[in-house]
């Protein structure tokens, strides 16, 4: 009989994925960022939810993303992208073969992180083939071999069958690492610290929007329910304050933001740690 900690050894593939892939978990610098779909592993027959991350490499912003979806996954539903306009493509049967996201904007110090369902087929791997257009109107092809230049994402899916409990357990910690991976990196410090000098940096709406939308779409565990929801109450009162340019309405829900986020985050790991037995988990938070 499969434990609850053989559940938490397989879905560690994903938040090692997540850890290497952004470097926030663990405080790995990343030498070579591509255009990447976590968790690279996902098990088959099973719903998944999977993040798109999409780093900008040159000095000019991305402006419009398209991720090609192989024939064995069937994408359902997105995550909401404030700032952005989806389109998809489907096939005779009404399959999504493909997604755009256009009309935003992802400057050369951010990342962009897009959030679809899918449910996986039988086996083996999908390769997901993605299209990265510049300001400039040069478009960057991740759809080679893993081991050449601009590799496709690819997730290998597993054949191990998993209880409905244990994917639920899986489920829970891929959409909860993923998310907090995103609220890490969002920099609500310094976002605090400009707005509290009366700035709004350049982004700010987009960025906190999209922290918003992410938060509130995450299916939240009991343990971390309350903490999250609170955050995206204050997200919310946030955006609207930067949306009316009013620093000073601004200033009381940026620093509810900022500490909410540290907090989340802490019991975040703290119930990673618990689900995979570990109950002295102390990761980093970065601000």
């Amino acid at each position: 009989m499969r434990t609850r900690l053989g559940t938490i050894d397989r879905a560690k593939l994903a938040i090692t994925t997540v850890a290497a892939t952004v470097g926030m978990l663990i405080g790995v610098q990343i030498s070579n960022a591509h255009v990447t779909v976590v968790p690279n592993q996902s098990p088959a027959n099973a719903y998944e939810l999977y993040t798109v991350r999409v780093p900008t490499e040159k000095p000019i912003p991305t402006v419009k993303v398209k991720l090609a979806f192989p024939e064995g996954v069937d994408v359902s539903r997105f995550a909401p992208a404030p700032g952005w306009k989806r389109d998809v493509e489907k096939d005779a049967t009404g399959r999504i073969t493909s997604v755009t996201w256009s009309g935003g904007s992802i400057a050369s110090d951010e990342l962009g992180v897009f959030m679809f369902q899918g449910k996986n087929g039988k086996g083996g791997s999908l390769t997901f083939k993605a299209y990265q257009t510049y300001s400039d109107g040069s478009v960057v092809e991740w759809a080679n071999a893993p081991a050449d230049a601009n590799p496709a994402p690819v997730v290998n899916l597993t054949d191990v069958p998993m209880a409905a409990a244990e994917l639920t357990d899986a489920a829970a910690i891929g959409q909860v690492v993923a998310a907090i991976s995103f609220l890490d990196g969002a920099g609500f410090h310094g976002l605090d610290t400009a707005i509290a000098g009366g700035e709004f940096p350049a982004g700010s709406i987009g960025k906190v929007n999209q922290a918003k939308a992410i938060t509130a779409a995450v299916k939240w565990p009991a343990d971390l329910r309350e903490d999250a929801h609170a955050l995206a109450g204050n997200l919310k009162a946030l955006s609207a304050a930067i949306a009316a340019g009013n620093a000073s309405a601004a200033t009381d829900p940026a620093k509810a933001v900022h500490d909410g986020a540290h907090d989340l985050s802490k019991k975040v790991y703290a119930w990673l740690g618990e689900m995979g037995g570990d109950h002295d988990v102390d990761a980093p938070h970065s601000h």
